[in-house]
């Protein structure tokens, strides 16, 4: 099966909520290129299981086929932007996994191979620099948390991103919050509904789930109404 097809069958099964049909055709796809001694192929499905486990499945399925992504990353000896990203997913798997000193281990590795094989600058950066952050802040370690964070604005700034941005500001937040520094949460917040302050014909789906999302955040913080949901 190619690795394009599977993926397009997959976002089908996705957006219709058939969570075990999703997790039967990654299971399938797996078991072919195994019995074909595929492992290019095995590896692109192990990247995309590692991801499903991690948003509809369990932590230890999760991690399990990041460690088997990992594995075959190395034995295949990819050194190129592809597997920086598989390397960034599987930490952020075992982030979400509650499993941060391995995720920082992982992400450490991604952005050596990140500033290998990426241009200075790329969108990329900011997704690293953000599930960074975020390990750091479940470390305890504010101080890189919030380095990370800025990191990732900055460069979102630059692509105009308005929602990446938003949620950014909003995990700022939610750091000064966690320190005390309630007036640095409160501006955080109020650049974060300046971000998202766009007009009409500029706001989708990913839009409005991104207000609902930050908006919530804000209740969360005790800044109730400053970010509307759409």
């Amino acid at each position: 099966m190619e690795i394009e097809k599977l993926i397009a069958d997959l976002d089908e099964l996705l957006d219709r909520q058939d969570y075990p049909s999703a997790r039967a055709l990654l299971e399938d796809a797996l078991n072919r290129y195994k019995a074909l001694s595929d492992d290019a192929g095995a590896l692109s499905v192990y990247n995309e299981l590692m991801g499903f486990e991690r948003q509809y499945g369990t932590p230890a399925a999760a991690t399990a086929a990041a460690e088997n992504a990992l594995g075959l990353l190395y034995k295949l000896e990819i050194k190129n932007a592809a597997g920086a990203m598989i390397v960034l997913n599987a930490a952020t798997v075992f982030s979400a996994a509650g499993k941060t000193d391995r995720a920082l281990e992982l992400y450490a590795r991604a952005q050596v191979l990140f500033d290998r094989y990426y241009p200075a600058g790329d969108r990329a950066f900011a997704g690293l620099y953000n599930n960074m952050a975020g390990a750091y802040a479940a470390k305890g370690d504010d101080k890189k948390a919030e380095y990370y964070y800025e990191r990732a604005a900055g460069l979102l700034r630059r692509y105009r991103d308005v929602c990446d941005l938003a949620v950014t500001y909003c995990n700022l937040a939610g750091l000064y919050r966690r320190q005390g520094k309630d007036e640095s949460a409160r501006a955080a917040i109020l650049t974060a509904a300046a971000v998202l302050d766009v007009p009409p014909e500029k706001q989708d789906a990913y839009y409005r789930y991104t207000c609902r999302k930050c908006a919530a955040a804000c209740r969360e913080l005790g800044f109730e109404g400053m970010i509307k949901e759409q």
